[in-house]
């Protein structure tokens, strides 16, 4: 049996009830939604147990080294342990170009502090490369044991000649803790960014998906696109004999 699990995004008990249709494994929570999520949040755990789905979480796309964001991505890791997400996937934002080096102590610093409070329950977080090299994210993984990696592969098509999710792979085997698959084109910026449906970019999708199968680890997948194009993707793989 494959090591690899599928999912799609959801914000509500519609995003759990279509991915329950088309039999996806689990449901990437999204967190940038919270108060939507807060309502309905006795109907989705109630769905999502009948359908056998389990969670993973995407905190919101704020900035830890901000006093405003890491209070909201706080509350949002403390409020995710109702659902024992088996990942909370967020942007540490670590390349380089963007930080100053008391930048880099001060997102190492509140990263620590995420993470204890998700081990706490059982969760870790997963840091998730957006413009950063594999080696961008050693200091990170080699001060805080319990945080993993969110490989995206579709942002691992931009800023280089290469897809870099290999070298995530290849570099941290034992710490991908989870997937963000979609297609791209490429570009010199990560404003280039399009979350292209599978087949309409340029991505080989093959030797990123080979190496993960051949991880010891179960390796949870989530399509970050439109759920309908989610599915046509799980499609798109097995037609190609991918997955």
């Amino acid at each position: 049996m494959s090591n690899l699990r599928f999912g799609g995004q959801a914000a509500g008990l519609e995003g759990i009830t279509v991915l329950a249709a088309h039999g996806f494994d689990f449901a990437d929570l999204n967190l940038n939604e919270m108060s939507k999520i807060e309502k309905e949040e006795r109907q989705i755990l109630k769905a999502a147990g009948r359908a056998g789905m389990f969670f993973v979480a995407h905190a919101p796309d704020l900035r830890v080294d901000d006093a405003d964001g890491m209070k909201k991505i706080t509350d949002a890791v403390r409020y995710a342990e109702r659902f024992h997400p088996r990942t909370i996937t967020i942007h540490p934002i670590l390349a380089p170009r963007s930080n100053t080096r008391e930048k880099i102590e001060i997102k190492m610093r509140e990263i620590g502090v995420l993470a204890g409070i998700a081990e706490s329950y059982g969760t870790a977080i997963a840091c998730e490369n957006t413009s950063e090299e594999p080696g961008d994210m050693r200091e990170l993984l080699e001060t805080h044991a319990g945080v993993m990696l969110t490989v995206d592969i579709g942002h691992s098509e931009l800023l280089s000649e290469t897809n870099k999710s290999l070298g995530f792979i290849n570099a941290y085997p034992e710490r991908i803790g989870h997937i963000h698959i979609h297609d791209n084109i490429g570009g010199n910026t990560y404003h280039e960014d399009l979350h292209l449906p599978l087949g309409e970019g340029r991505i080989d999708f093959a030797p990123i998906l080979t190496a993960l199968k051949q991880l010891p680890q179960v390796v949870t997948i989530t399509f970050e696109m439109p759920r309908q194009k989610a599915y046509e993707g799980m499609v798109w793989l097995r037609e190609r004999n991918l997955i």
